[in-house]
């Protein structure tokens, strides 16, 4: 199966809008935007290891999809001290009857982020955004090792604009799928 076949099996996804290649110079300004993004919100540094991933990869796709493009089912963002124990992550919903919103050990930063305080080592903290592995497509489609991050909001309409999709429609979310070719 070529490019085309495997955007064509990822547009006839009901939660996809569109897909589209990304390559050359843009690529690189897509990559560089999202490099630049060195903490979060809340000033924690960033250690984006789906990007570091992406990186790695010989093709790159920008999928504008509603909600997320498959729903995660592990984790996608953790903090952690400078020992790398984890102090933190997101929860998905398929794993949240797992935790207890009561456990006296969990602070719930919102509905789907539980932090354990009593686990730091340090004070040193970052948030890690990992990579989430595509199950949709794979070597049936001559893909290997399929990735996907949901990029900064800088990025998001970096895409936006290239792609012509709507600024304000929030129902639609960009993500960069990656793979090697088989």
């Amino acid at each position: 199966m070529g490019l085309e076949e495997v955007l064509s099996k990822i547009c006839a996804d009901k939660n996809v809008n569109s897909a589209f290649l990304l390559e050359g110079e843009f690529y690189e300004e897509v990559i560089e935007e999202e490099s630049s993004i060195i903490e979060c919100t809340f000033g924690m540094p960033l250690d984006n290891r789906a990007l570091k991933e992406i990186k790695t990869k010989e093709m790159a796709i920008c999928i504008f999809c509603y909600g997320s493009f498959e729903p995660p089912s592990d984790h996608v963002m953790v903090m952690e001290d400078c020992c790398g124990n984890w102090i933190g992550h997101d929860v998905p919903s398929c794993k949240m009857h797992q935790y207890k919103k009561d456990d006296p050990d969990i602070i719930w930063l919102c509905d789907d982020f539980a932090i354990y305080p009593n686990r730091a080592v340090s004070h040193e903290m970052v948030m890690a955004m990992l990579p989430l592995r595509v199950k949709c497509v794979g070597e049936s489609e001559g893909v290997k090792d399929p990735v996907i991050m949901y990029p900064a909001t800088s990025t998001d309409i970096m895409l936006r604009k290239h792609f012509g999709i709507p600024l304000g429609d929030a129902r639609i979310a960009s993500a960069i799928m990656a793979f090697n070719i088989l």
